[in-house]
């Protein structure tokens, strides 16, 4: 029966990849015709279905530029590149998409060593903070294992060492790991996706008015009460907008 059973899931998993690859060749074909709305519901089918991938998210993203919906192409395609973050095709497609929004916010100035930590975190992916610790886990694991087993002074003092740096390297992987898993799980960075956006002192609606954003503003979430986002701008600025004119990353 357990053989059965996994015999059945492979098959499963085969035909809905079938399925999948069927809905992808069609939306790309859609694309190729310049029917980009046929495209955009063939795509969004198959991430209604559960499938992702950077290329699917690339691909969406290049159709809703087509039909200038700019959120909605920028949103896709930070999707890519959180799936994929060496992707250099979506990184120039969501510069170029960035550069027609509205709102030019200017980020805080951050020392530079800030800037290297968050790239750290959010260019690479959890995956390959994985496989680094795995990695220098293994060579610590064989400089320990060569310390023992060597008698001469001067191999077992290069052990030592090689067995200090690596395990260094094994607990700095391991935190940027947890870090990365959690940056990539969270979901606090969003996209207006609505044309505009007022932006409110506090989560009433009846409060003032801080300031207007734009489709294709890139935001992140702090805290969600009723309905309403507390959103923090690159340049620092805070405030209450409503949660459905946000579409989380």
């Amino acid at each position: 029966m357990k053989k059965a059973f996994i015999i059945g899931l492979v098959g499963l998993m085969g035909l809905m990849g079938e399925v999948w690859g069927q809905d992808g060749s069609k939306g790309d074909t859609l694309y190729r015709t310049g029917d980009y709305e046929g495209a955009i519901e063939s795509y969004e089918k198959i991430i209604a279905d559960g499938y992702t991938s950077a290329d699917l998210h690339y691909n969406l993203g290049n159709s809703y530029y087509r039909t200038e919906q700019l959120g909605l192409a920028i949103l896709n395609y930070e999707r890519a590149l959180r799936l994929e973050p060496t992707m250099s095709d979506a990184r120039q497609n969501l510069q170029l998409a960035n550069s027609k929004t509205v709102d030019r916010i200017t980020d805080l100035p951050r020392f530079f060593v800030v800037d290297w930590y968050n790239a750290l975190i959010t260019r690479v992916t959890p995956h390959t903070w994985q496989i680094l610790f795995l990695l220098f886990l293994t060579f610590t694991g064989v400089s320990l294992v060569t310390l023992f087993l060597t008698h001469r002074i001067t191999f077992k003092k290069i052990s030592l060492l090689t067995l200090l740096l690596f395990a260094l390297f094994s607990l700095l992987a391991l935190f940027f790991l947890f870090k990365s898993t959690h940056y990539y799980n969270s979901h606090r960075e969003a996209i207006v996706i609505e044309p505009s956006v007022t932006v409110k002192s506090s989560p009433e609606t009846e409060s003032v008015d801080k300031l207007i954003l734009h489709e294709g503003t890139k935001v992140t979430i702090t805290e969600t009460l009723a309905g309403w986002d507390k959103i923090t701008l690159a340049d620092g600025t805070t405030g209450w907008c409503q949660e459905e004119n946000l579409e989380r990353i």
